[in-house]
């Protein structure tokens, strides 16, 4: 499947979204270890999207 890099970050960003919704990125008492967490996850799936992982 090919999807445009908007595609792509409008899905990691509906994913991320969601995630934090779900709680599934603990929040920390300092917001910037929070944002690196977020961050984190978002890159983990545009890099997932793009097929970049260390286990394929």
């Amino acid at each position: 499947m090919n999807l445009t890099d908007r595609d792509k970050l409008t899905l990691a960003k509906s994913f991320t979204e969601l995630a934090i919704e779900n709680n599934l990125i603990t929040p920390c008492a300092d917001p910037v270890k929070t944002a690196n967490e977020v961050t984190a996850f978002f890159n983990t799936i545009i890099d997932t999207i793009e097929g970049n992982t260390d286990n394929q």
